[in-house]
């Protein structure tokens, strides 16, 4: 058997090939099982995995099932190997007791991001008054029926060093941060020195919704920035310019959008936070997970929040809510708190409850709900430019008539069409190509690189020019009718010159990938009308979720179905490591 051949013939990439065939060559004596093995842990790291789990292969082609021994033998066959080491040694591959083998850095990864929650998952002082804290929750005014989670989790993230809140679209995650920045100055002002808050997220428009949110709704200043602008991640330095012994300069970090941190990302955010920090995550547990590996805040969130009896205590002597008992001591007791009521489709509005049939996986219901709210459609190439014509009619409108940019920029982010796929039928390409067809035959000049009203999004980060991964801008002229790129950031507008743009695309679609973070009155979701294995659950509740106020389908009741049946679920090792209860800190 010639391992590349057979991965190669299989459809695997070329990566998984070139690893594969680099293993081989790093083995004394070859075995082709453990070279074949090593294509398809890299192919499964490329899916977005932190690892591959020996005891679940369902999803590997069968032409490679075919050549894979039972499992007990394919553990003993690997554990025999100069490349395979077992936890701890320094291997390409490392295999755990569990039968989960890595990439040695997506193993080490693994085991800081464990350690470094399982330390943190502590009570810590409060240095105020217990009556001046019971005023701060009196004064907030609650109207929900049952128990306030919001109130909860600024009581979390007064009283625990780590704090992971997770919520659905509106359930209020950005009130709470204002509300935690607000208890927060309650510590600062008991305080020998100012608390050093830091606000971030992983994204650039994810850190200015966050900015412009919390700076409307607050009365202190705050600056956010990208994960990887606080961590000095550049080009030049993958690994940040903070570690254990050059620490962040933060005593609080807040991080939105936790939902989209990979593994990898989070092993260097705890490396550089100081020993006492305080760590704050938000997100939507139930969202797509990151791009690259792992879906760390769905394992943090893995399992049903618990309360200690000290923790209980305090939140009814603060704020008279009370705390079920919990049955069990959880590794994150006190430190995970979900946020149910969605304040945002209090009403029972359509959108809501569209998400929360997908949030669900109930298929039946979503098509129900879609048809009743005729906002259903399948595929056709004149369906499709019906709805580009008539969705982005505002933004046509904005740009022909020479509206202001802050107007054009404004009427284009009311709608937008969201794709499974970047390439192929019912693809971002291919609705980019669509639209600027329709835009061509009203006489703009689509067929150039830059043309007036052409929406790009950056797809590489450029610390220069202050723009990153995912901001959307427009192409406008100035007053002196020359070309520029425009952005806007809380409500500040940002000219650049077409020849310091970073990389970009046109942006009249995106994947639901790159629309976490974003929000829209109106989204099209489009799905290929072949099932594929990128589609899931999560990818539905994702672009749904997007939506304010209201949302077209365009899908065959198949794909849907398929869809929603199908969990994108992570292969990681990260929820058994917590559920040890420490061992991993033992390491």
């Amino acid at each position: 058997m010639n391992p590349v051949k057979v991965l190669r013939e299989a459809g695997y990439s070329e990566l998984a090939c070139q690893f594969a065939g680099y293993i081989a060559r790093q083995q004394q004596t070859e075995d082709p099982l453990v070279t074949l093995t090593a294509g398809l842990l890299s192919e499964v790291v490329s899916d977005g995995h932190v690892c591959l789990n020996l005891h679940e292969t369902s999803s590997i082609a069968p032409m490679i099932a075919s050549l894979t021994p039972e499992t007990s033998q394919w553990l003993k066959q690997l554990q025999r190997s100069d490349v395979v080491g077992t936890e701890g040694e320094f291997k390409p591959l490392v295999l755990t007791s569990a039968g989960l083998l890595y990439l040695y850095r997506y193993w080490q990864d693994e085991q800081q991001v464990a350690q470094s929650v399982l330390r943190r998952a502590k009570a810590i002082d409060v240095p105020v008054e217990t009556t001046v804290l019971q005023n701060f929750f009196a004064n907030w005014n609650s109207q929900v029926p049952g128990i306030d989670w919001q109130k909860v989790a600024v009581l979390s993230a007064l009283h625990q060093q780590l704090v992971v809140i997770s919520g659905g679209p509106g359930t209020g995650k950005t009130t709470v941060v204002m509300n935690i920045l607000r208890a927060l100055n309650l510590l600062d002002q008991s305080a020998a020195q100012p608390l050093r808050i830091a606000l971030a997220a992983p994204t650039g428009k994810a850190a200015a919704r966050l900015q412009q949110a919390v700076n409307q709704g607050c009365e202190l200043i705050y600056q956010a920035q990208t994960l990887h602008r606080l961590l000095g991640i550049t080009a030049r330095h993958d690994q940040g310019r903070y570690a254990a012994d050059r620490p962040l300069p933060v005593d609080v970090l807040i991080v939105d959008e936790a939902s989209m941190i990979d593994i990898s990302l989070m092993a260097l955010l705890f490396k550089a936070l100081p020993v006492n920090a305080r760590l704050i995550l938000l997100g939507d547990a139930g969202q797509l997970a990151s791009v690259e590996s792992g879906a760390v805040l769905a394992s943090l969130c893995a399992e049903s929040p618990g309360f200690s009896d000290t923790f209980r205590q305090r939140a009814f002597e603060l704020t008279a809510i009370e705390l079920a008992q919990s049955s069990e001591t959880l590794p994150l007791q006190d430190c995970v708190i979900k946020l149910e009521h969605s304040y945002r489709f209090a009403a029972g509005g359509r959108v809501g409850q569209l998400v929360a049939a997908a949030h669900q996986g109930d298929a039946m219901v979503l098509m129900n709900l879609l048809t009743e709210f005729d906002c259903w459609q399948t595929f056709s190439n004149e369906q499709l430019q019906l709805q580009l014509a008539q969705r982005y009619q505002r933004y046509i409108s904005a740009v022909e008539a020479n509206k202001s940019v802050s107007e054009c920029l404004s009427a284009f982010e009311q709608f937008r069409v969201l794709c499974s796929l970047r390439q192929g039928p019912q693809s971002v390409q291919a609705v980019n190509m669509m639209m600027e067809g329709l835009l061509a035959r009203r006489g703009w000049r689509t067929s150039q690189p830059y043309y007036a009203g052409r929406p790009i999004m950056v797809t590489q980060n450029d610390y220069r020019q202050q723009l990153f991964n995912g901001d959307v801008g427009m192409i406008l002229a100035d007053d002196s009718g020359e070309l520029s790129a425009w952005f806007e950031f809380a409500g500040e507008l940002r000219q650049v010159s077409l020849s310091r743009l970073p990389a970009h695309e046109t942006v009249f679609a995106m994947t639901i990938h790159k629309s976490q973070g974003s929000e829209f009155s109106e989204i099209l979701l489009l799905m290929p009308e072949q099932d594929n294995a990128l589609l899931g659950r999560e990818l539905v509740y994702t672009a749904l979720s997007r939506a304010r106020e209201s949302v077209a389908v365009m899908a065959s009741a198949d794909v849907l179905q398929w869809s929603l049946q199908r969990r994108l679920e992570r292969q990681s090792g990260l929820e058994r490591l917590l559920n040890q209860r420490g061992e991993a800190v033992a390491h």
